[in-house]
């Protein structure tokens, strides 16, 4: 089978739309000799971060000479993105493999018509390829919230929570305290928890781990472990403090304020894997962390303009991100490019950007079913506004009133940058296009 016509099978044979729940990749899981059994690593969960963490997480452990599976979602141009190993991404010829083993198990279900989500498949074919690699150490991203999550049918020995902040409430609650409790149930009996949630969901998650019988380490209490910017360091250095060890001088790869948090949460998780016997030495979260890169997390495209794009796509993330974007714009002409999905709260997105005072925006949608409608979107912004569709040519506009000496800046939708960077040639080239509308 070939790349394009396995990802036409895997569309074909998916189940429409999303399903939380765990039966159904339990049983799926059981089919393929349940790969995910033996694995060790690291569950992540959080509103915002999770990739990120994996990415820091990930580099550090290949520093120290091992052999990692990094199983992450949503993709920005192709599907390999989702399992990376030794070498990065995937291979088609190596992904084709996983789609024909995996649908094979699939067609022996014991629940004929009910069918495996793409999300479910996608989860045992990450599991499949870490196990056939023979992966030291597993790093798995949840996809959403935690309890009903695929991925959660997995014990790797350590569980991980980000951040917590209101998305996806339809599914998870509310309130912070309700999602919290719903991510925090990746907590199992006997793990390493570690925990960079702030003050309103901590209590949650500290309850989880004791129901779990699994030791907690939370980040700011003194007992567990902290992080700050070392003054008068020049670029930006951590020191990070865990019960295992302490850092200074930590460079960080990643763009931002928020990954001097998300940094100091990958030393914690990297001092549990040592505690677990998985040997990772103080050179190796130096050069793990230094050495990070995470595409579409406040990267910037060079060009006639510049386009920066990053995947915040709740108010959450983009409050996290606006010291940077603040930054960015100032001094030159700097045009919004945006879309969101209809399950995020694009209105509260489009109310904080607008104190940065763009001098356009345009408004676009990806090709996902969960799309906003562009002219929907500009109902909710300031000022006069471009709707413009598809991405491509929205980003073409976008340059356009930007200028040659401007900037685009691009963020809503993982879905939207995805787009956006396939049309500026950037990372892997896009899949071909098959009848297959991911939810996440």
């Amino acid at each position: 089978m070939e790349y394009p016509e396995a990802l036409a099978a895997l569309a074909a044979a998916s189940r429409p739309g999303m399903r939380l729940g765990l039966e159904s990749t339990r049983e799926l899981l059981a089919a393929l000799g349940d790969p995910q059994r033996d694995l060790r690593g690291v569950l992540v969960a959080g509103t915002n971060g999770k990739g990120s963490v994996c990415s820091l997480v990930a580099g550090v452990a290949r520093q120290a000479g091992h052999k990692v599976a990094l199983l992450t979602k949503p993709h920005l141009t192709s599907y390999r993105e989702r399992i990376q190993l030794e070498n990065g991404p995937i291979d088609e010829a190596a992904f084709a493999r996983l789609v024909e083993e995996v649908l094979s198990a699939a067609s022996k279900s014991s629940s004929p018509g009910a069918g495996a989500t793409h999300h479910e498949m996608l989860t045992a074919m990450g599991f499949l390829a870490a196990r056939q690699s023979a992966a030291d150490v597993t790093v798995c991203e949840v996809g959403l919230g935690g309890r009903l999550d695929a991925t959660n049918v997995w014990d790797g020995g350590i569980a991980a929570l980000v951040s917590v902040g209101l998305d996806h409430q339809a599914q998870l609650g509310a309130t912070i305290p309700e999602i919290a409790g719903e991510k925090a149930a990746i907590i199992k009996s006997g793990d390493l928890a570690v925990s960079g949630v702030g003050p309103e969901a901590a209590p949650v998650v500290a309850a989880a781990a004791a129901r779990a019988g699994a030791v907690l380490w939370q980040t700011g209490e003194a007992i567990d472990f902290r992080w700050e910017i070392e003054p008068g360091s020049g670029s930006p250095r951590l020191r990070v403090r865990t019960p295992r060890r302490e850092l200074s001088g930590l460079r960080v790869g990643l763009v931002g304020e928020i990954q001097g948090a998300n940094a100091a949460l990958a030393v914690a998780i990297a001092d549990g894997l040592d505690a677990e016997g998985i040997s990772v030495p103080d050179s190796a979260v130096r050069e793990g962390l230094a050495g990070a890169s995470w595409p579409g997390r406040l990267q910037r495209v060079p060009g006639r303009p510049e386009v920066l794009v990053d995947a915040a796509h709740n108010p959450h993330a983009v409050t996290a991100i606006l010291p940077e974007l603040r930054a960015a714009a100032a001094g030159r002409r700097s045009v919004l490019l945006f879309g969101a999905m209809r399950d995020h709260d694009h209105e509260g997105m489009l109310r904080l950007l607008a104190s940065l005072g763009f001098a356009d925006a345009v408004f676009t949608s990806a090709r996902a079913v969960r799309a906003v409608r562009p002219d929907r979107l500009s109902l909710e912004w300031p000022s006069a506004a471009t709707c413009t569709g598809p991405v491509d040519a929205a980003l073409r506009r976008a340059q356009q009133l930007a200028g040659p000496d401007g900037q685009v800046v691009c963020l809503g939708s993982i879905y939207v940058i995805g787009e956006v960077l396939a049309a500026l040639g950037q990372g892997l080239p896009p899949d071909p296009e098959v009848p297959f509308q991911p939810n996440w």
